[in-house]
């Protein structure tokens, strides 16, 4: 059976990798730079220093849910991202002449997964790093800092739909680069030559290409797993779903009917359909470890990862705490409060039609007014396709996963 909790096993492995990753990475770059065993050593403490840190940050960042773009980014991708932003620290500390680095994509490709405090920080490590390996002065450190805030600050501009914004996000990284490349080597050198002008645009032009090349490829990496990962919790061999059919098998039969009926009506107002089956089934989590159902709801989903959007619905379980926030959350309110409705009668007081419906249009018109989904973003043509669906639905259908 899959058992993940929140010291999963491969959040421990993938944990390890990425810290074997930053020992070998140093341990490469001062070999590179010829560093002297004991400044080593040194520089080996600082880089487990940082990596608690950045691991404490990671993790904090998570359960805060306040990863970018997708709410479940998990540390197989992080470690990906930081793999490559070493690789190309690396290799601009070896063979990239001083003031030229194009460092400004460290915290654009770091944006894949972080959000911009830990973007900053992990750019900045960087930067800390190759100026201990390789003695930099204060003008080369400013150079680079100057390009990674800057990286950071335009990294969201790339993670826009349109085409416009990202191509002046990429201009704006290239007079940046070409325009901080040469200011900070005036500072240094004080002097200013064409070969200085072209050095600088090279480097943008490099940045750019990197950022086409490598950041479209992990946003679809990043993306296509998000889509997946819904699936992966309703899956029989889920420890959690099986803890559901234990637990009762009428609580079961609930789920696996507001988790059809969600899906169902999520698709046909292109809502996400995966979010709402997944949160339709775990709607009533709560209830096995009893009051408080909400709170235990959410430690529940915490322990076994589920993804945080998954939990944030959890979370405004029957509109008690907080009312629906999205449409997918509306609409697994919305089908929870019928099917109880409906399951509260009999087999045979509703064999009529007739009775079913009235009872779903007075259910669902009565939410409506008392205003459960004033917040949730649910159109009133999207309402009333909802409603229909439902009203024609077979409702106590058994249908299970």
């Amino acid at each position: 059976m899959i058992h993940t909790n929140r010291f999963s096993t491969m959040r421990i492995i993938y944990s390890i990798a990425i810290a074997f990753i930053f020992i070998l990475a140093n341990t490469l770059m001062c070999s590179l730079a010829s560093v002297l065993i004991d400044r080593y050593i040194c520089i080996i403490a600082i880089n487990i220093c940082f990596f608690c840190l950045f691991l404490l940050l990671i993790i904090r960042n998570r359960l805060e849910g306040r990863l970018p773009e997708f709410n479940y980014i998990s540390y197989g991708k992080i470690a990906v991202v930081v793999l490559i932003d070493w690789a190309i620290t690396i290799i601009c500390g070896a063979a990239v002449p001083n003031f030229f680095a194009p460092l400004i994509v460290l915290p654009v490709i770091a944006s894949a997964v972080f959000d911009e405090g830990l973007t900053n920080t992990f750019g900045l490590y960087l930067v800390l790093i190759l100026s201990l390996c390789y003695d930099y002065d204060v003008n080369l450190v400013l150079c680079y800092t100057t390009m990674i805030l800057f990286g950071a600050a335009i990294a969201h501009f790339f993670k826009s739909k349109e085409t416009i914004k990202s191509l002046y996000a990429l201009l704006i990284m290239l007079a940046i680069t070409t325009m901080v490349s040469s200011i900070f080597y005036y500072f240094d050198f004080t002097e200013l030559t064409l070969s200085v002008f072209i050095f600088g645009m090279i480097s943008g032009l490099v940045a750019c290409g990197i950022t086409v090349v490598v950041l479209p490829i992990l946003n679809h990496f990043v993306q296509q797993s998000q889509e997946i990962v819904y699936e992966r919790f309703l899956e029989e061999d889920f420890i959690l779903y099986n803890e559901v059919r234990q637990f009762s098998m009428i609580e079961f039969k609930h789920a696996s009917r507001l988790a059809r009926l969600a899906r169902k009506c999520a698709e046909a107002i292109n809502a996400n359909y995966r979010l709402a089956e997944c949160g339709g089934f775990y709607y009533r989590l709560g209830k096995i470890e009893g009051e408080p159902i909400i709170d235990n709801a959410i430690k529940l989903a915490n322990n076994y990862c589920l993804p945080n959007d998954v939990i944030q619905l959890l979370s405004e379980y029957g509109g008690i705490v907080s009312l629906p926030s999205s449409r997918e959350s509306a609409i697994v309110h919305m089908v929870d409060s019928v099917l109880t409705k409906v399951e509260l009668f009999d087999q045979d007081s509703m064999t009529s039609t007739w009775n079913q419906n009235m009872v779903i249009y007075q259910t669902i018109n009565e939410l409506s007014q008392k205003g459960f989904y004033d917040n949730s973003g649910l159109t009133m043509n999207q309402f009333l396709t909802i409603r229909e669906i439902l009203a024609n639905e077979d409702i106590l259908n058994d249908s299970l996963y």
